[in-house]
Parts: structure tokens; sequence; C-alpha cells
């Protein structure tokens, strides 16, 4: 065991067989890949990365399922102590896939596709799964099969875990404690992103709440006295999307770090991986060592924050609505700038209820619905925001939608 000291959770357990996991270079890739893009244009502290973030999600999910255990009647026929360190790897693994600049580069695949008709691969906030999912497949299978080799196939667990296609007990399980409304990929990030932001939104009592979680009938639980616990969760994630994630100048930067990236992959000087070694050297670097390569308005906006301006109208949902309309348009304008004029979207749901989809809670009269019990979760809505900006090379371009936005917001578009 490895002891490793964090800022978000003091001190992190790392059981030896994760340790070799832990030291792969594919692991140690996630060093160069930055947790939250360039939200460090606007916060300067957040220059964390997907590698500490991995660690807090393994750690909180062994804790979760500690905790769990003690709660549940749990009769799985898997040993406990390698079931809980197959859970860690599991979450260990879970951002293994991550691209340069980690969602960004989701969106640049998609700009890509979408304004410049490259064909790319390109699975919205997916792809970082479906190519995580193969790379432990190709990179990680042999040495998951030798620490685990009492638990059956534990690459086909793992796979089916990160892609939430549960087919048993013990990985729906796990897929609820690593990816679910309330699980250890969000505490983690919502913690350490707040930490490094210098904000307190994202900030809940996780001593607390874990504690109450408890598995049954295939649901993950709350009791019923941790209730205040989780919605101060789901109201730190939704400050959070708000005012750091959602944050226009953030959207303005990834937006044009988007194209940057795009016009690499357009032009051939980047492609996405396809094997373990085309990986490993697949990071942040790669992106700014390449930053030459594009034109020089996209350089200098990435690298020295100059030449874009913000359309500084925040449009309401009304106006978002109208914009879709017209997103062909859009794209069109953004092809034909190449570039200098940019558009991102925003777009989250704090907390919904679809079918099997809830967070539960065991109140005195049995397990309900998270919106049964909460009038304020209830009150939660989606959050949508748009963000439109351009270089001062494309203000013919800015000016035109400056007008489609105040119109729209005058109620003009109509007429």
């Amino acid at each position: 065991m490895k002891l490793i000291r964090d800022p978000i959770h003091g001190y992190i357990e790392v059981p030896d067989k994760l340790l070799r996991i832990v030291s792969s270079p594919l692991f140690q890739r996630l060093r160069y890949i930055k947790q939250t893009a360039l939200a460090y244009m606007v916060y300067p502290g957040m220059n964390h990365t997907r590698f500490e973030h991995s660690l807090g999600v393994m750690y909180l999910s062994m804790e979760f399922f500690k905790y769990i255990k003690a709660n549940s009647s749990l009769d799985f026929p898997l040993p406990e102590h390698e079931f809980i360190e197959l859970i860690g790897a599991t979450a260990m693994l879970h951002d293994i896939g991550h691209l340069p600049f980690s969602h960004t580069f989701e969106n640049a695949l998609f700009v890509a596709k979408r304004v410049y008709g490259l064909n790319v691969f390109e699975k919205d906030k997916k792809t970082h799964v479906i190519l995580g999912t193969k790379l432990i497949e190709e990179g990680f299978s042999s040495e998951l099969e030798r620490s685990f080799k009492d638990l059956g196939d534990p690459v086909k667990f793992i796979s089916r875990v990160l892609m939430e296609t549960p087919s048993n007990s013990e990985e729906k399980l796990a897929n609820l404690i690593i990816s679910n409304f309330i699980d250890a990929d969000r505490s983690d990030y919502l913690l350490r992103d707040s930490y490094y932001a210098g904000v307190g939104y994202g900030r809940f009592d996780i001593e607390r709440l874990k504690r109450f979680l408890l598995f049954e009938n295939g649901m993950l639980t709350v009791m019923n006295k941790a209730l205040p616990i989780v919605e101060q969760f789901l109201l730190a994630r939704m400050y959070m999307f708000q005012n750091v994630y959602f944050h226009n100048v953030v959207g303005l930067y990834n937006a044009i770090l988007s194209q940057a990236i795009a016009h690499l992959l357009r032009d051939g000087y980047i492609s996405v991986p396809e094997t373990p070694e085309e990986f490993l050297y697949f990071v942040d670097n790669i992106i700014f060592s390449n930053l030459l390569k594009v034109r020089k308005e996209l350089t200098n906006a990435l690298m020295y924050r100059q030449g874009f301006k913000r359309i500084k109208i925040d449009p309401s949902i009304e106006c978002i609505r109208f914009l879709d309309s017209m997103r062909d348009e859009i794209y069109e304008d953004m092809r034909v700038s190449d570039g200098l004029f940019v558009y991102h979207e925003f777009n989250d749901v704090p907390y919904r209820e679809e079918k099997d989809e809830a967070v539960y809670i065991l109140s005195p009269h049995g397990v309900e619905r998270l919106k049964q019990v909460s009038p304020l979760i209830r009150s939660l809505s989606e959050i949508r925001k748009v963000v439109f900006g351009y270089h001062e090379g494309a203000e013919k371009l800015g000016r035109k939608y400056e007008r489609i936005l105040s119109d729209c917001e005058s109620g003009k578009e109509d007429a």
C-alpha cells in the first residue's frame, strides 16, 4: 500500500494491486491532461489534472462501498476484499480515454465534424468512455487479469461498468457508485474543482453523505437523515455549472481552443490516437506545441487572451430556442470565418428522474424517489446557455449576431 497526500481527501491509500496501474505510463499520462481545460483563463488556480481526479474517484468509490457494505445486506459471490479493489481499479480508469483538454477536445471533434465536415470519431461526451474501454482492453488487460485472476473477467467487468451496461448486481452496484446522480466521480470533481477555482459553490458534507448510503433491491439509496446533504450536493453541482463550468469567458476560450484543435485535425497535424502507444504522448502539450501551425488569431487568443470579443448579451431560454432554428446558419458562419467567429453551447440537467434513474431516499414510508420528498429538488430545471465570440477580423459577423440577439431579446425576431 502507498499513501498519497491529497488536498481534498487528506491521505489516499492505494492498495498494492492498484499501484501497478498508477505506475503504468498510460495512467501517468493523465498528469498532462487538464481536468477543466481552459477554465484557468478565468480561474488561474484551475491547473489540476485528470491524474489527481482519478485517484480521488478511486478513493471515494472504495469509501462508498465500505459504508454501503456496512449498511446493506449484500450477498455477492465475489470476495469482499478483492471486489472493493476491483471497484477502485474501475474508478481509477474511468477517465483513462480522455484526450487533450478533456471535454473540450470532444467538443472540438463535434466542430470538426459538424462545421468542417471531417470524418472523425465523435460520440459527444461518451467519446472518452468508448476510447477508454478500448484502451483498457488493449493496454491494461494483462495486468488486470493477473491482479484479479480470482474474479472471472475483470476487463469485461470494468468495460460494462464504464459503458453503463451492467450484467449483474455486482456490476450494477459498481456502476451506481462511480456514475450516478450522487456518485464518487461527481463528488470528487465538485470538491476538487471548487477548491482549485477558489470558490465555495462545490462544497458539501461528503463525510456525512458516504456514511448513509445503502444498496437494496438493486437501488443505491440514501438514508432520510442525509436528505439535506443530497440537496446540498445537487445544489453545489448546479452552482458549479452556472458559475464556473458555464462561465461565459471560460466558454469563449474553450470554443476558440475547439476551433484550433479542429483546424489541426483538418490540416492533418494531429489525429485521434488508435493504439496505446499513440495515446501515450497525446496530451495537452501536443496541442500547444502545434499552435503555431494554426492561424495566428487563434494562437494569440489562446496564449495571450488577445483579439477576441464576447457578445455581452446573455439570451433568454426563448432566444436560445430561436437560435436552435438557425443552427445551420451559425455553423456556416463559423466555417466561412475559419474560426474567427465562434459559438458555444452549454447544457446540463442538475437532476432528472426517468424510468429507473433517480436518487432513492429511505424514508419512514419506505424507499421513495428524491422528488417525492424534496420540494427544493423539484424546483431544479435544465441549465442552458450560449456564448458568441468573434475576432476583430470578423467584426461584421459579430455585429450580425449582436443584432440577432438584441432583436430576439426585444421580441423582434417574429416580425
